[in-house]
């Protein structure tokens, strides 16, 4: 009983919380540590998880059709609008990680240079098929097409021989040798079999993505949903962040 009790403090949990079904809605972006660290919490807690994972652009409009559930985990600045409108808790905010952009080549193919500006934009005017988010739908497609391309000026001769990902990990179109280079976050680059990370984008081009979970405002259980939050942001829960890629926020 004392094990129980003191794996429930460290996780952040009441001992008295009755065991709840917590609905969560986000981006793929965190799937990976998410699922990881939440099947922790569960084990811990009693309560069982369920979790949808979408690309951004797609959850928040799941969520203006009315998607109900527990915790909604999206970009903290999509979280801030939510939270200025009402629909999550307000306070309940916790920021899970940090991430940049990355690019891939399938295993076994030349790695190209993208350390500078100059460098990245001959690697992408020369490669043959690229691969990144569709900008309607994914925060790191949205930056890569309307800044990184904009600022090297040749959005419009990249665009012609991009495939635009649709959601998941975008990379396997590299691995399963579809597509030549794919750019995308570094945290959805690193689980896909069968390519080879070329490295970050330059820093100059880089808009690191935070990526933040709140209690949503109609929930079902509050509490469960404000702990499993708690955990995730706690030193034990981020690990699991932190060991796939992301950063601290």
């Amino acid at each position: 009983m004392k094990r129980l009790a003191l794996a429930a403090a460290v996780l952040g949990l009441a001992p008295a919380l009755p065991a709840a079904e917590l609905t969560v809605v986000s981006v793929g972006a965190v799937r990976s540590p998410f699922t990881a660290a939440s099947a922790v919490w569960e084990k811990a807690s009693g309560n069982t998880v369920a979790a949808t994972f979408n690309p951004a652009g797609d959850v928040r409009r799941k969520l203006a059709a009315g998607a109900a559930g527990d915790i909604v985990i999206l970009p903290r600045e999509d979280i801030a609008d939510l939270a200025a409108n009402g629909a999550v808790v307000r306070g309940s905010r916790r920021d899970l990680g940090g991430v940049s952009m990355a690019a891939a080549v399938r295993k076994g193919a030349p790695v190209p240079d993208i350390s500078t500006p100059e460098a990245l934009k001959r690697t992408l005017l020369q490669a043959k098929s690229v691969t990144y988010m569709d900008p309607d739908r994914g925060t790191s497609g949205k930056h890569f097409d309307e800044t990184v391309l904009r600022r090297l000026g040749i959005r419009d001769e990249v665009r012609a021989k991009t495939t635009l990902g649709e959601g998941g990990y975008i990379a396997e179109k590299v691995a399963n040798g579809d597509v030549e280079i794919a750019f995308h976050n570094l945290t959805e680059i690193l689980p896909v079999q069968g390519v080879t990370l070329v490295g970050l984008l330059p820093a100059e081009l880089q808009r690191p993505t935070v990526y933040s979970g709140a209690v949503m405002k109609d929930s079902r259980s509050p509490a469960e949903a404000q702990a499993l939050l708690d955990y995730l942001a706690a030193p034990e829960g981020r690990k699991a962040f932190l060991d796939r890629g992301f950063t601290v926020p």
